[in-house]
């Protein structure tokens, strides 16, 4: 089952297009539209932003359940109250968009929502609106977790109906140090390495996908700056959809990778999704 993690923004208008792309490739044709009305949009505004997600979802067959909902401790805690927790259940929510200094994704709802690991969370950052949630080239970073492209997965096969190139990408990270005195021998196995990975990922992907069909294809890369690499091929590749998963470090781990996440999502040249598959 499809949530939408709705805000009445304009953001969240865009997101809830996504939402609406991926209930159209599931079994019920359903979307659940959950709102926590914490006084940020008036109720007469929020009646007409979600008339108009329903007649969207009219148009692309599906069927709109809201649910308006009194807040409780806060959004995030009335959020966990409202969405069962099950790896049937996929959230759909947003990063926010920045103004002043503030961060896309730390410190929001939808971070918490992703640590808190009780359903399958996709936080989307859109910056094509034009693309109407339809991105059929994605670029998917894979930091070689033994999980492989499992957390992935229930994302993607949501998308699988429209997917039409799949770019895999393995930064092979070592320290700025490091990569001024690596071997040219070290270097070709690092990437040996990387290959071989991605090559198993690429198996579990075209057995997975059964009769679809779309390009696929993998890269892997020597590098001191992993973000920096996946901006570069995300507007090299042309790429309409960067899909990246949430981070599963300790504390100071995480705080380096939420630093990193930022600069990719501020920079990013497509939309972009966090994942957290359960």
């Amino acid at each position: 089952m499809i949530y939408l993690a709705y805000d009445g923004s304009l953001n969240g208008d865009w997101v809830s297009r996504y939402a609406i792309r991926l209930a159209t490739h599931t079994p019920e044709k359903r979307l659940t539209l959950v709102h926590i009305h914490d006084g940020s949009v008036s109720p007469v505004r929020l009646a007409e932003k979600i008339e108009k997600i329903e007649r969207e979802c009219n148009v692309q067959g599906i069927e709109l359940h809201r649910e308006i909902l009194p807040l409780k401790k806060n959004v995030r805690q009335s959020l966990l109250e409202a969405i069962p927790w099950s790896t049937e259940s996929f959230v759909v929510c947003g990063t926010r968009i920045r103004s002043k200094r503030q961060a896309f994704l730390s410190g929001t709802i939808s971070e918490k929502l992703l640590n808190d690991n009780k359903f399958n969370v996709l936080a989307v950052r859109v910056v094509q609106p034009g693309l109407l949630a339809s991105p059929g080239k994605f670029l998917i970073p894979l930091a070689g977790h033994p999980r492989g492209f499992q957390s992935a997965w229930p994302f993607f096969r949501l998308f699988l109906p429209a997917v039409k190139e799949v770019y895999l990408l393995r930064v092979m990270t070592v320290s700025s140090f490091r990569l001024h005195q690596i071997s040219v021998q070290r270097i070709q196995g690092l990437r040996k390495k990387g290959l071989k990975y991605l090559g198993a990922v690429m198996q579990d992907i075209k057995q997975g996908c059964g009769s679809a069909r779309f390009r696929l294809d993998c890269r892997v890369v020597v590098s001191n700056d992993w973000p920096r690499e996946i901006l570069v091929h995300g507007s090299k590749l042309k790429a309409q959809m960067i899909l990246l998963g949430a981070s599963e470090r300790t504390r100071l781990g995480h705080a380096i990778y939420a630093n990193s996440l930022e600069r990719i999502l501020r920079g990013t040249p497509c939309d972009m999704g966090i994942y957290r598959g359960l």
